[in-house]
């Protein structure tokens, strides 16, 4: 167990209160590197030192020992050194970890300048995640160097600074770190089952002792603020909430939209059921050939290296793969495929969450897809969750694709199939070249996209029944 403080605990508190109890009261869990790496959207350490080295008067701070480690950057700070990399900042139990400490003009204990912290991060924009931990650097930079940093920043895989006034997000800053302070000396949180737990490695006890409880916290994307509204009426558990009728929760929690109450007694009555409902057909579009698109990255190097395409014309399917081997090949990687897409002008892209499209303006970015072309492009794509959400509520805590493909009677080649997994195969691969491990992951690929094609057929054929 650990009662210490981190960067990471704000990290952990979003995901999962109970992350944060069980690690600080029960023996802490073991959390692989490279899945930490990944959770946190930080970057292989070779990777960020690419990102980073460049910079003026660089200093790595070496130790390993988090009290050596300290005890050096607090020297280098004295030296006045222009960038200290892998700093130690500690105060109390309180223990910073940032990528970057850099020198800047201003007056602290050191003389006439005084240090701010950024970490490597492979998002381009500032996330609130960010913002807390980038929030709590600056909290143990004013106690070391009697100076408190003006701003938060992170460093993109671009090598761009990106940054955010600490002022303005102090005071969510200081109530969050309250909270993480009371759980920590012994404060158990209420229980509430959300898609980060899934990331979490208690994930496995919470969501046991969530379904055990019967607990209003399995709905999906259910609000903290709702699942108080109800228990503050005496709605305390799935199967109370499926027996209220929607006129009921009306007069009973006006607080609540009555858009939300109907779909959280619907979802409430679907679990108990296990039966899925039926709302409103999906716009999909009318079309002979339709094409499934599906992106395997290695984010730990800011690499998109797979965009598999399943084609399906009239009910019959073909699965092509655009692979990119090394960076250097993303470029051809990428000619390929708008060549094929451009090549079928009239085929929706399905695709599976918003990576996707968000992967394909910045590649459009980067390689200077001519703007009609990307608008073009662009209008065929269809992000199938955003479209089945309104259309079906399924008896599931969660809608990942894993889930609604399961739930829908996909099953996946790789009994381990998983993005995370894909990761640790790319990087297996990368260290031995064994075509075997490629295979997989272009196995995984393929199912995925096969998987989004079957989802999409099952809520069509749901809705042609009625």
């Amino acid at each position: 167990m650990s009662r210490q403080i981190t960067e990471k605990t704000f990290y952990k508190y979003l995901k999962c209160l109970s992350w944060v109890y069980k690690d600080a009261h029960e023996a802490e869990a073991v959390v692989d590197p490279l899945f930490w790496y990944l959770l946190d959207e930080g970057l292989l350490p070779e990777k960020e030192r690419e990102v980073v080295s460049d910079r003026s008067d660089f200093v790595e701070v070496t130790a390993e020992d988090p009290e050596e480690a300290f005890r050096q950057t607090l020297e280098f700070m004295r030296e006045g050194r222009e960038t200290i990399y892998q700093g130690v900042l500690v105060h109390g139990h309180w223990v910073g970890n940032p990528d970057i400490l850099a020198k800047v003009e201003g007056r602290s204990k050191f003389g006439n300048y005084y240090y701010v912290a950024a970490d490597v991060k492979r998002a381009r924009q500032m996330r609130e995640t960010y913002k807390y931990q980038s929030c709590f650097y600056a909290e143990i930079l004013s106690r070391i160097q009697k100076a408190k940093p003006v701003q938060g920043y992170i460093i993109t895989p671009d090598k761009n600074i990106v940054g955010f006034l600490i002022e303005e997000f102090e005071s969510r800053f200081h109530l969050t770190l309250g909270e993480i302070e009371r759980i920590v000396a012994g404060e158990e949180p209420k229980h509430f089952l959300t898609a980060g737990c899934k990331q979490s490695p208690w994930y496995g006890a919470c969501r046991l002792e969530s379904e055990t409880c019967n607990d209003i916290s399995v709905l999906n994307r259910v609000w903290r603020e709702e699942v108080a509204a109800l228990e503050k009426i005496g709605i305390h558990t799935l199967n109370e909430l499926a027996a209220k009728t929607f006129s009921e929760l009306k007069n009973q929690a006006p607080n609540i939209r009555p858009d939300r109450l109907e779909l959280l007694r619907l979802q409430a009555e679907a679990i108990v059921k296990n039966k899925h409902f039926l709302l409103t057909p999906p716009p999909f579009q009318k079309a002979d050939n339709e094409l499934y698109f599906d992106i395997e990255s290695d984010p730990l190097r800011d690499f998109d290296f797979l965009f598999g395409v399943l084609e399906v014309k009239k009910g019959r399917s073909r699965y092509y793969s655009f692979l990119a081997k090394t960076p250097e090949e993303e470029g051809e990687m990428w000619r390929q495929f708008i060549e094929f897409v451009l090549a079928r002008p009239e085929a929706p892209i399905y695709h599976y969450g918003w990576f996707e499209l968000e992967v394909f303006r910045r590649f459009a970015a980067k390689y200077f897809l001519a703007e009609d072309s990307r608008l073009e492009i662009e209008k065929h794509f269809h992000d199938l969750l955003f479209l089945i959400r309104p259309a079906v509520i399924f008896p599931l805590s969660f809608y990942s694709l894993k889930d609604l493909g399961a739930y829908v009677g996909y099953k996946w080649q790789a009994e381990d199939a998983s993005g995370v997994q894909a990761v640790r195969w790319f990087e297996d691969w990368l260290k031995n070249h064994d075509d075997k491990i490629l295979d997989k992951i272009l196995e995984y690929n393929k199912d995925d996209v096969k998987a989004t094609w079957q989802l999409k057929e099952w809520v069509s054929k749901q809705f042609k029944k009625i």
